[in-house]
């Protein structure tokens, strides 16, 4: 891997040494991706884990809910990574938890025993971290970035597995680098794109889809409500976030729509998948607003998602509405339906 560049060094401290500061090297890590993780998440996890285990730390990984995505759970398994549910971590009060990709405290992220000493994250956060450490860099496309530059600024060498895993949170969390990509980010997919199996990270990546999968895009197309530049879909049933995410990509790349809702619902709750490609909409201001009340959402400006409880679900036209009134639409302006 290449050396870090001097300007960087110079104007940053390295993040990997002021994260360890904060370690207490007698008491067992656990690197804590949010719930229901995606490839940015796992990606972002494993990579810490790998570089703390360089500084003699007693590391593991572990996340919330279930690994929902085929091509994640492919991913796992070709890059041997070692993550479980945090159920089986058996963690206690002495466990340093360091949370990435997500924030301690909100809906998906899963609460556990122990003390969470640090959070690497790159969505705004809906209050100020009360941890020893925070690295929270709202500007940057994927998480994957900010353990990037750790490595690039400690002068560490990065393993194959490694970059590789970097690089499909990089390429999933901006859409094959088209969606919320900022310089540093064009930086790290040009490095991790050498070091890494871009062969492999793109055939996991576009083949994550099954023949199953092809009547939630039949039932998306019939359900497709459209006000102006904003889609909303309601899918009855229960499908995954990577399915959702790939719907509402899909209605995205339609001229006429540039905001998208698609919403699903399970037992417990109703999940949504939220994108926008639109500065003048961001999806994680206009998900704050709709859900104010009934639930809890987040993201950044292009993509974002939520869930609301079963109990408070104001119906799906309810909250296509409460979507309108928060992009500030006229409730009663003519609607199409496709």
């Amino acid at each position: 891997m290449p050396s870090p560049r001097p300007d960087r060094l110079e104007t940053r401290v390295n993040g990997i040494t002021r994260l360890v500061e904060h370690i207490d090297p007698k008491r067992p890590v656990v690197v804590q991706a949010h719930d229901f993780p995606d490839h940015d998440a796992v990606g972002t996890a494993f990579a810490l884990t790998r570089l703390l285990v360089r500084h003699d730390l007693n590391v593991a990984l572990g996340y919330g809910g279930v690994i929902q995505s085929e091509s994640l759970r492919d991913a796992i398994g070709a890059l041997e990574i070692d993550i479980r549910p945090v159920r089986e971590l058996e963690l206690t009060e002495d466990s340093q938890l360091i949370v990435v990709d997500g924030f301690s405290g909100n809906s998906n992220m899963t609460g556990t025993d122990g003390t969470v000493i640090a959070v690497i994250d790159h969505h705004p956060p809906p209050w100020a971290p009360e941890c020893p450490y925070a690295d929270i860099r709202e500007g940057y496309g994927a998480c994957s970035t900010i353990l990037y530059e750790y490595y690039q600024d400690a002068g560490e060498p990065m393993e194959p597995a490694v970059a590789t895993a970097l690089l499909m949170g990089l390429m999933m969390d901006t859409a094959f680098m088209t969606r919320g990509v900022a310089e540093v980010d064009l930086d790290a997919f040009n490095v991790l794109f050498r070091y890494g199996d871009w062969q492999l990270s793109a055939r996991l990546l576009k083949n994550s889809l099954s023949l199953s999968d092809l009547a939630a895009f039949r039932q998306a197309i019939d359900a497709c409500v459209i006000a102006r530049m904003f889609s909303f879909i309601a899918l009855q049933g229960e499908y995954t976030p990577e399915v959702m995410a790939l719907i509402a990509d899909f209605f995205l790349n339609l001229r006429e729509v540039h905001f998208v809702v698609v919403v699903s619902g399970e037992r417990d709750e109703h999940r949504l998948s939220v994108r926008s490609e639109d500065n003048a909409y961001p999806c994680d201001v206009v998900i704050h607003h709709a859900l104010n009340g009934i639930g809890s959402g987040g993201g950044h400006m292009h993509m974002g998602g939520g869930s609301i409880p079963r109990d408070l679900y104001p119906g799906d036209e309810g909250l296509r509405k409460r979507f309108i009134s928060a992009l500030g639409f006229d409730k009663d302006e003519e609607e199409k339906k496709t």
